[in-house]
């Protein structure tokens, strides 16, 4: 892309172009506004496109070149990701989407400077130089080929949403122009800014969601759990992972946990997949805020169930009520453990799904869910390190075990039921 000629437009025409968008376009021409920027040896046209825009001009690299060789090009796996991108376009109003980055070579793109009045402004001679090589507009002839480097799914989704909504083409999203070359060097050169968006984009931390997204409402209910019910007012750990200390007397959990336990009692996810649960679709309620009515009466429904199991579990209740916790001790409780938080909860979610959690109530409270306790210290416990094992496998193990004691059917995997076996754990002995 190149700079044109300044044009010598007055300033109602300058406003003019200014405002062009893909409503001035004709047989395939596009006029856009436009600021044209430079980071590294890279230059860049950051400008707007209506989704109707998107999906008739920019392509997947697939869809352009035909040839699959990685070395070649850039593949993304499309996943199914989309339909949730799909539905949180149409239904949330407050829908946003950061840029586009999109690769464009052919045609002939061009971008022309506008001149910007230094005396009606009031600019120095430095300021106005400055905006005359910054804004302007690009031209499209419609023969350009263009392909999304950053932003596929993105992409993707806006194409499958304008079609069964066309009230969203004329909706826009951010898009950033950088030239692309079909050459040996070229080639390389758009592959690295791929990978080099992806390796340096921070991907959002448990922790931040929690803390900040609202749109998941697991992690709205964790927030109002903490702040406004006083079951858990100065019992939850503000930890990065699910980690807690041994040495903490005074927390239930951390915020991690927290969140994981309330998705595991609302939603149909599970430890152990094979294990169909009901309940909130777990995409959806982690992607898409359901309505504060609905949030309200989900939240009321939490509190009670977490009363309903601190009561029914003496040690529990007995914490709660201002009791501290020894967690170094063997004669304590799991359940102040994560790995005995992940055993407990899920066990407890798969009982209720077969009406039978009141069977998990009434053993976990005989306090026997510890390491002295024969069975449990030889499944978390190692012979040699004497270290408590956490691997996932073990976590299931547990989980199994348990659904054997109350007659709860399941199907485990080849893993797990080597692991039981070599354990020789007769499930009587619970």
């Amino acid at each position: 892309m190149k700079a044109l000629k300044k044009p010598t437009k007055s300033s109602a025409q300058t406003t003019t172009l200014a405002k062009s968008t893909a409503s001035q376009s004709a047989a395939g021409r596009l006029i856009l506004p436009c600021l044209r920027g430079r980071i590294g040896d890279w230059i860049y046209y950051s400008t707007l496109l209506p989704f109707k825009e998107i999906a008739k001009r920019v392509s997947m690299a697939d869809e352009i070149h035909k040839n699959k060789q990685l070395s070649h090009w850039i593949q993304r796996e499309i996943s199914d990701r989309i339909p949730e991108i799909v539905s949180y376009l149409r239904e949330q109003e407050q829908r946003f989407f950061n840029s586009i980055i999109v690769g464009i070579y052919g045609g002939k793109p061009a971008w022309q400077g506008l001149s910007i009045d230094m005396k009606d402004l009031k600019l120095t001679e430095e300021e106005s130089d400055y905006l005359d090589k910054t804004f302007g507009i690009l031209r499209l002839t419609g023969k350009e080929e263009m392909f999304a480097i950053d932003g596929q799914h993105r992409t993707a989704a806006i194409k499958d949403a304008i079609a069964v909504a066309s009230e969203l083409e004329t909706e826009e999203v951010p898009v950033i122009f950088v030239a692309h070359r079909t050459d040996y060097e070229g080639e390389i050169r758009t592959r690295r800014l791929f990978s080099t968006l992806n390796r340096y984009a921070k991907p959002v931390s448990t922790s931040e969601i929690i803390a900040l997204d609202e749109e998941d409402n697991a992690a709205i209910l964790t927030r109002k759990l903490i702040e406004q019910s006083s079951i858990f007012t100065d019992k939850i750990a503000f930890n990065k992972n699910k980690s807690l200390s041994l040495s903490n007397k005074n927390d239930f959990t951390n915020i991690i946990l927290l969140y994981e336990i309330v998705i595991t009692l609302l939603t149909d996810k599970i430890f152990i997949k094979s294990l169909p649960i009901g309940g909130e679709k777990y995409a959806s309620f982690v992607s898409r805020r359901l309505s504060e009515d609905k949030l309200t009466k989900i939240y009321d429904g939490l509190v009670s169930e977490f009363e309903e199991i601190i009561n029914g579990l003496p040690f529990l209740r007995t914490f709660f009520e201002g009791g501290t916790i020894d967690r170094k001790a063997n004669t304590t409780n799991l359940i102040f453990r994560p790995i005995g938080q992940i055993v407990f909860f899920n066990t407890y979610r798969i009982a209720k799904h077969h009406k039978k959690e009141n069977l998990v109530i009434k053993y976990f409270s005989n306090d026997g869910f510890n390491l002295n306790h024969p069975v449990w210290n030889k499944l978390f416990v190692d012979p040699g390190t004497k270290n408590t094992v956490v691997t996932q496998q073990v976590q299931r193990a547990a989980i199994l075990l348990l659904l054997s004691k109350f007659n709860i059917p399941f199907s485990g995997t080849p893993k797990d039921k080597e692991l039981i076996n070599n354990l020789s754990i007769d499930v009587t002995s619970l």
